[in-house]
């Protein structure tokens, strides 16, 4: 078992539980990325507070390079004491970035492999199934497209009698977790690059990419980044990656697309909540104030000398 297959492993069983207690995968997928989320707000916290660091080192880089263009030497000696001044403004960051990465990757796992890492059945069980279903001419279309654990919980009713090699409790789960899928009218368990119109799925990716854009968009004003100031196809990356993960949540099942849906809102949320507190410019506001008391104190305590 892969690292992200561990990570699954016990993200799942606190999906099935949210599961087992509302009976309907939408509302369960909601209740543990929240409840991650909050999990990680400590870790979120501590990312935002390093990226608004960061801007302001870059803000200073940025002044230096441009008044010691020419004298490459001075430039490199300025930078030295900006660096002893302010700090490395990525250190400390790696844990707080990677972490929440790792359990993300986990709870994507649990989305995309939920006979393994959900219900926990015996991954000899799984891949006895999925060879069964794609040698047998009456299923096998279905199984060339990926995602082979959330197609037999998709096909699970015509394909329920072809899965000899699960036991009765095994059948009964998968059969309640099949049964959940539904969300206003749309089959989660449906890719939407493969679905009628009607069925609305194409809603997915559509706000996937609104969703990432202006998550993106809200993060660089927090933390004081220009985007007229970026230079080529820079300028267009928030909207590449936001096309990224649109395309890839149009040709993946819909239950993977609302779990980034899910995500990204929650994401949204913590940006412009977190942006009231520590947004570049309120924490160098704060900076300041305590760079000036400071002063103010060391000259009282001069004149008290004196």
């Amino acid at each position: 078992m892969g690292i992200f297959d561990f990570l699954g492993s016990i993200v799942g069983h606190l999906l099935w539980f949210f599961f087992d207690a509302v009976s309907d995968y939408a509302l369960a997928i909601f209740l543990l990325v929240l409840v991650i989320n909050i999990l990680l707000l400590p870790f979120v916290i501590k990312r935002q507070k390093t990226m608004a660091k960061n801007a302001k080192f870059s803000q200073k880089q940025q002044e230096l390079r441009k008044k010691y263009e020419k004298d490459q030497k001075k430039y490199n000696e300025e930078l030295a004491k900006l660096y002893e001044q302010e700090g490395n403004p990525m250190s400390g960051c790696f844990v707080s970035m990677v972490l929440p990465m790792l359990i993300l990757f986990g709870v994507y796992n649990a989305v995309t492999r939920p006979l393994q890492n959900t219900l926990h059945i015996p991954g000899e069980k799984i891949t006895s199934a999925v060879e069964v279903l794609k040698n047998d001419p009456s299923t096998q279309e279905n199984f060339k497209k990926g995602y082979e654990e959330l197609q037999i919980i998709r096909h699970f009713p015509e394909i329920k009698d072809k899965l000899t090699m699960l036991s009765e409790e095994e059948l009964a789960d998968v059969e309640e977790y099949s049964s959940g899928f539904n969300f206003c009218g749309m089959n989660l368990l449906s890719n939407p690059n493969g679905s009628d119109f009607k069925e609305m799925l194409w809603l997915i990716p559509v706000l996937t990419f609104v969703i990432m854009v202006l998550t993106q968009l809200v993060s660089q004003k927090t933390n004081g980044a220009d985007q007229t100031q970026a230079i080529g196809c820079m300028k267009f990356a928030p909207y590449l990656m936001a096309l990224f993960f649109a395309w890839s949540s149009y040709t993946v099942p819909g239950a993977v697309g609302f779990y980034w849906i899910l995500n990204l809102l929650i994401s949204l949320a913590q940006t412009i909540l977190l942006g009231k507190f520590y947004s570049a410019k309120k924490m160098n506001a704060k900076e300041e104030a305590a760079r000036l008391a400071l002063l103010e104190l060391n000259e009282s305590s001069v004149k008290k000398i004196k």
